[in-house]
């Protein structure tokens, strides 16, 4: 078995949080559901209201499911409160005497997404607000909205699917992380891969104005969230394809824990041989 670096293109533990910010998130939870329901009773119960105030109802509740729940987004959410450094323990498990890595992602990095994200959110208010009076209005609105978070989630959705909380285990029966098993006979190799948002290595060229100042934080900021997109995968013998153990991690988390699984898979093999020696010796 082999632990290797990577780079390339590539799940469950509840963080735990502080008391207080779970309350802060299901009050602004509730917060954002009672506000939305209240502009859509408004607008339903206004007389004179066609199908278009549905359809417009149904475009703003689009734009912002889709990232959510399509595109993993709720991963983002869930992991928000976390630090920017992704972080992992070992304990032993006396359920299949070997070993539990319990994996912290770290957070998506909240530049420039947060602004956006709340520019976005602001101007579909306003686009349900004024889009009973005016169509075009409405439109306008609604385009400028869906660039705002789209380009948000050009920098927070990459690698999302894999930037949760896991725990990956280590026993004689093999390596679990969630859905992900692989038999400890079967496991070949662990890479490091890096599979969240990808910068560009090649300098910006400069036009007859120099470069452009957004086009500078863009870079940087972009080059913060890459830094939190490398993840951990195995390899079962027999198959190409690698599967992911954890994910949304810095790279020194991930290459420590990479090396830690490594050797706790070859400690784990190596109880089995002696366990099948001593069995196997005529007493």
């Amino acid at each position: 078995m082999e632990t290797k670096s990577a780079a390339g293109q590539p799940e469950s533990l509840k963080g735990k949080r502080p008391v207080w910010m779970r309350i802060l998130l299901w009050v602004g939870a509730a917060f954002l559901l009672v506000n939305a329901f209240g502009v859509a009773l408004v607008f339903v119960s206004v007389p004179g209201q066609d199908a278009g105030m549905v359809v417009r109802l149904a475009l703003v509740g689009a734009v912002v499911a889709l990232p959510l729940w399509k595109w993993h987004g709720m991963n983002v959410l869930r992991t928000w409160g976390n630090p920017a450094t992704a972080s992992f323990t070992r304990r032993d498990d006396p359920a299949t005497g070997g070993v539990v890595f319990d994996v912290r992602p770290a957070r998506a990095a909240r530049m420039p997404a947060l602004p956006l994200f709340a520019a976005g959110g602001f101007l579909l208010l306003m686009a349900l607000l004024v889009g009973a009076r005016s169509t075009g209005a409405f439109i306008g609105l609604y385009i400028v909205a869906t660039v705002c978070i789209g380009v948000g989630c050009s920098f927070v959705l990459p690698g999302a699917h894999d930037r949760k909380p896991v725990k990956v285990s280590v026993s004689g029966h093999g390596v679990q992380s969630g859905d992900t098993g692989v038999p400890l006979n079967s496991v070949t190799d662990l890479r490091v891969m890096h599979g969240g948002l990808v910068v560009d290595p090649d300098p910006l060229m400069p036009g007859p104005g120099g470069v452009p100042i957004a086009s500078i934080a863009g870079r940087h900021m972009g080059r913060r969230q890459a830094a939190r997109g490398y993840a951990v995968t195995i390899r079962a013998d027999g198959e190409s394809q690698s599967s992911v153990l954890a994910g949304g991690l810095t790279e020194d988390c991930a290459r420590a824990l990479a090396a830690d699984l490594g050797k706790a898979i070859e400690s784990e093999r190596a109880k089995r041989a002696t366990a099948h020696a001593t069995v196997g010796v005529p007493s």
